[in-house]
């Protein structure tokens, strides 16, 4: 071996030569490393994968919207899921359907996923990118790298949010922005490039986007909802764009010291710049509450009895004996009615009848609402006898007893996630079938009972659904009574948890939906991500208010009832253009079909043998509630479902109102106060005043009297056909159809 000389080994500058020569090495391993570390992650960093940038893209273009692939039948067999809620099954389509015909890899710029969206070749869905967009740049890299699926793109959390910039004009700007966090992740991702965002999605777009970079213009003052859409998440922004200065605020009167709702309310209508109207006056709200409260309007001596109280105190001692009235037992039974969606079981008549009383007692006797849907959702039993049984009889099959649970309990539109994740909501397919899975387990016959053999068919696995609580866990199968039992209490006990309070907030809504015309979330049977309350706040303290109140309907109408937001005047030409969200003024609001059917026949005097609001039954023959649009007689409905306004009658029931038997018949009946006035010779200006009262619920003004009273024939045989159209007219007004 050789030896090195020991003189030669300690000799300073040899040792530094040495220690130079492999640090050298060293460093230059370590550069190269970096360099092809750097590089290897470049690559992977800007190598397109299919869910976090070409399924986002598809969605950003619409290729996946229910109006062009991602229709259930797809389009020119090419089938997307709905916004892209299925990737996996949307990559198959799109590189292997029809022998990969869709992708090219040796040229991929001549793949049709570019060249039919880019309008290169004759597309039925027209051009939706440029050729040589980032978009087609992006279709281009990942299909030259072999059009790889890569991983899966779990989202745990998504987040938008709207950062103001410089105005341009009178109008607002926002850069929009979204962040996710991927499984397996602690650090949020900027994806506002690769989400789609849209504003007002219901059509009525009052503000511009422009996609990328994601800015919004809004066009008009008011309120703005605009909706974030990535990987399958779906989120929603509220933008409050100010109106101009709307001038000094409408004087309240001393008498209606502001609630707490009214505080929430002003909140808004501060946000926005608005200014709310006046306080009507004291006959116009006992008119309004006596129609909401109890369904009818006030008698002549209703209104002596309440001008003749305290005006300080008057409001509430009316509120007060209006609940404790039989008449609004009456009235809030046929509210049940037409929430529960009641109609007759078929060629059953006794349970029909069973089902009837169940929820005439329910009201009557003021029972707590929770309990009442509690019963309806877990009651079994003999329908001829146990009522409440029969509201699982009201659906066909497990998939409509999931939609009617979704709608009636929980205000959501569930049904949207039959074929379809919801394109608007969170809720999946596995959800919706999860569901009717759990409903699958009981048997609607006479004898409602728990079994173990029913299923349904998830039409995304094509295999039978597995019982699910929406948006949470699966539950066990449904093997046999006893487990199928089990499953339907989960499912009531998350209805109706209190800790989140789904079910006080759904009615809630309702009753706000019903004194107001309009829900603070509407539609009242559409709460979702994507569909905010006006409110929040405020309709989280209503339902907090429910639930300490028992849930009796009657705590919530009563707040609602004595607060300045309920009283004010109805719109004028000066805010007939503003978002009636804000509540800056009263909206007009249509009666039932029942109740003006029972007022028109009040105003006139006319006494009847059972009030039509007594008619739980939506399939009682009558014509008149027929053409004055009552619920269909197949399915239920409720007034509050669609959004308040004015009375719109079809020309088939103007024509009827003009010449059929329901105002003409009542008019002319020898009882009508009209005949029995001028038989008992009453002065026409005593008719005249006498007649305001009962329609509108307050004397006229002095120049309507002298107006009127200038038009009136003087010979007798002609006097009386002029009141009967003066009658005709005053029952055709909005001011006596609405309130």
């Amino acid at each position: 071996m050789h030896r090195i000389h020991q003189r030669h080994l300690m000799h300073p500058r040899h040792l530094e030569s040495i220690g130079w020569y492999f640090l050298g090495r060293s460093l230059l391993g370590v550069v190269i490393w970096l360099f092809l570390v750097v590089r290897i992650f470049a690559q992977e960093i800007s190598e397109p994968t299919f869910e976090l940038d070409v399924l986002t893209l598809l969605t950003k273009h619409g290729c996946n919207s229910g109006a062009c692939h991602g229709a259930v039948a797809g389009r020119g067999e090419f089938y997307l899921s709905l916004w892209g809620s299925n990737p996996k099954a949307d990559y198959d389509q799109i590189v292997h359907a029809f022998k990969s015909r869709r992708v090219r890899f040796a040229s991929p710029e001549e793949s049709l996923l570019i060249a039919k969206p880019s309008g290169r070749i004759a597309h039925e869905g027209q051009e939706r990118f440029e050729p040589d967009s980032p978009t087609a740049e992006t279709l281009i890299r990942w299909i030259a790298a072999g059009a790889p699926f890569g991983p899966s793109l779990g989202v745990e959390d998504f987040q938008v949010s709207a950062e103001p910039i410089e105005p341009s004009s009178d109008r607002s700007g926002y850069r929009l922005r979204a962040s996710a966090r991927l499984n397996g992740s602690t650090n949020l991702l900027d994806v506002s490039d690769r989400t789609t965002w849209e504003t007002e999605p219901d059509g009525d777009s009052m503000g511009w986007i422009q996609q990328s970079p994601p800015t919004l213009r809004l066009l008009r003052p008011g309120r703005h909802w605009i909706t974030a859409r990535f990987a399958g998440q779906v989120r929603s922004l509220v933008l409050i764009e100010r109106y101009p200065d709307s001038g000094p605020v409408s004087a309240g009167s001393a008498l209606d010291p502001m609630s707490w709702i009214d505080q929430e309310v002003q909140e808004g209508l501060d946000r926005a710049n608005l200014k709310p109207l006046a306080i009507a006056d004291d006959l116009t709200w006992l008119r309004r509450v006596s129609l909401d409260f109890v369904g009818r309007i006030p008698s002549l001596g209703e209104i002596a009895e309440f001008q003749g109280l305290d005006p300080s105190t008057r409001k509430t001692q009316t509120v007060d004996r209006l609940i404790r009235s039989e008449a609004f037992g009456t009235y809030w039974a046929y509210k049940l009615a037409r929430w529960v969606g009641f109609r007759p079981i078929a060629s059953e008549p006794e349970a029909t009848d069973a089902f009837e009383q169940y929820l005439r007692r329910s009201a009557g006797e003021r029972r707590s609402w929770k309990q009442i849907a509690q019963e309806l959702v877990l009651s079994t039993g003999d329908s001829h006898r146990e009522g409440a049984a029969n509201f699982a009889r009201l659906a066909s099959d497990p998939r409509v007893h999931a939609e009617r649970i979704g709608s009636v309990f929980l205000g959501i539109r569930i049904g949207c996630a039959n074929c379809h994740n919801h394109p608007l909501d969170r809720w999946t397919q596995d959800d919706y079938h999860g569901l009717a899975a759990i409903l699958a387990g009981i048997d609607r016959g006479r004898e409602v009972r728990y079994s173990g053999g029913g299923q349904v068919t998830n039409l995304r696995t094509r295999e039978a659904a597995i019982p699910r609580l929406p948006g949470q866990e699966f539950l066990s199968l449904q093997s046999d009574a006893k487990a199928a039992q089990a499953n339907v209490e989960r499912l009531s006990a998350w209805i109706f948890d209190e800790q989140d309070p789904r079910f006080a907030t759904m009615l809630a809504n309702r009753l706000w939906g019903t004194m107001m015309g309009r829900g603070l979330v509407d539609p009242v049977d559409d709460l979702r991500e994507t569909n905010p309350a006006s409110h929040p706040r405020l309709l989280e303290r209503l339902a907090k208010s429910l639930i300490d109140a028992d849930y009796q309907p009657s705590s919530i109408l009563k707040l609602i009832a004595l607060s300045q937001t309920y009283a004010r005047v109805e719109v004028d030409a000066s805010v007939s253009r503003l978002d009636p969200s804000f509540y800056a003024a009263r909206e007009p609001k249509a009666m039932a079909p029942e109740v003006l059917y029972d007022a028109i026949h009040d105003a006139l005097g006319l006494s009847v043998e059972s009030r039509a609001i007594g008619w739980l039954d939506p399939t009682t023959p009558s014509e008149s509630l027929d053409v004055l649009g009552r619920c269909g007689r197949m399915v239920g409905c409720s007034p509050e479902l669609s959004r308040g306004g004015a009375t719109q009658r079809s020309l088939g029931q103007q024509l009827h109102w003009i010449n059929g038997p329901l105002v003409n018949r009542a008019i002319q009946s020898p009882a009508s106060f009209i005949r029995q006035g001028c038989g008992l010779g009453a002065s026409d200006a005593e008719i005249l005043a006498m007649g305001y009262l009962r329609f509108f619920g307050q004397p006229g003004t002095q120049e309507e009297l002298r107006d009127w009273g200038s038009q009136i024939p003087q010979q007798t045989e002609e006097k009386m056909a002029w009141f009967e159209d003066w009658a005709w007219s005053m029952l055709s007004s909005p001011r006596f159809l609405n309130h």
